[in-house]
């Protein structure tokens, strides 16, 4: 986590120690915490770091402010969600794989951007090596939980998935070393950009969240914080070098009109399962719908990258 912004690194690092501490302390009141702490992050800052997309596809791809333009872009956009939706319907184990797969790049692909020289081979292959540490202990560190809510995600129990659980204890530390070797090699050749200790001292704390506080305290904070803040920031970088000076404020007003859509679509889901409490079947409709959104918005934000 190197956000442009101060303020930013230590709200999220605040936020991350603390949930830490009060696993240690109480891990039961953290797991009653867990659910509203993935709402929140979602809402507050997952979905707004997202919702002004059309409006930086405008700039790279230099689609006109009129109606065809904008016509252009939302029915590329709504099709790629469709494609993915029909992919969650009718192949969902191929839902949830095709998912991870995207989350594991992109993950990997905005950490880097903060962590490392550019333009390198070495960023490129170490960020598809932090992505896996994101996802892989994310669902190895505490398969009890994360492998429950996949399976009501696909609606099935595959039979592999109980060797997946049974093999965690050996599949989660061979991640981890895997990670460090490879943090120990891009240190070597001299890839990293904030300095080494800073970038040591970011991955031990990294992995110590994903392994003590549980799959979905970790998503959350990890999502929150660490990810989508920061992309904020990169969007807000991309308008400056432009020419377009916008600050948070301006970029949330920017969001607001898409960020209420979709937290429009996320009250009609909790009304219509209701019954179920926020339990594993709505949890696992919020990563569908992220999974839905993952796509296109990846596509934007990696040709926005490039750009700059």
């Amino acid at each position: 986590m190197k956000h442009h912004l101060r303020s930013l690194n230590i709200a999220g690092l605040i936020v991350t120690i603390l949930v830490i501490c009060i696993n240690f302390v109480s891990s039961a009141a953290l797991e009653l915490l867990a659910p509203w702490l993935l709402f929140l992050s979602v809402v507050v800052l997952g979905i707004p770091h997202g919702a002004i997309d059309h409006i930086i596809a405008a700039r790279i791809y230099g689609l006109q402010e009129s109606v065809t333009g904008h016509l252009l872009f939302y029915s590329s956009y709504l099709f790629v969600m469709l494609l993915v939706g029909l992919l969650w319907l009718f192949y969902p184990l191929i839902g949830m794989i095709f998912f991870l797969i995207i989350s594991i790049y992109h993950f990997g692909q905005a950490d880097m951007i903060s962590l490392m020289k550019p333009d390198s081979a070495a960023a490129l292959f170490f960020a598809w090596i932090r992505g896996i540490l994101i996802i892989g202990l994310i669902i190895f560190a505490h398969p009890e939980i994360s492998l429950s809510v996949i399976e009501a995600a696909i609606r099935r129990q595959p039979d592999w998935f109980i060797i997946l659980n049974d093999y965690a204890d050996v599949v989660y530390p061979a991640i981890i070393l895997l990670y460090a070797v490879s943090a120990g090699w891009v240190l070597f050749q001299a890839n990293v950009k904030t300095g080494n200790l800073l970038f040591l001292a970011e991955s031990l704390l990294l992995i110590a969240l994903l392994l003590f506080t549980g799959p979905l305290v970790s998503f959350a904070v990890y999502f929150a914080f660490w990810h989508s803040a920061g992309h904020v920031l990169e969007m807000i970088g991309f308008f400056r070098a432009k020419g377009e000076e916008i600050t948070v404020g301006r970029f949330y007003l920017l969001a607001m009109p898409f960020t209420l859509v979709s937290l429009l679509g996320l009250a009609m889901l909790f009304m219509i399962h209701q019954a179920y409490e926020f339990g594993d079947e709505m949890i696992s409709l919020l990563f569908i719908l992220i999974s839905v959104l993952t796509l296109p918005h990846m596509i934007v934000v990696d040709r926005m990258f490039k750009t700059r």
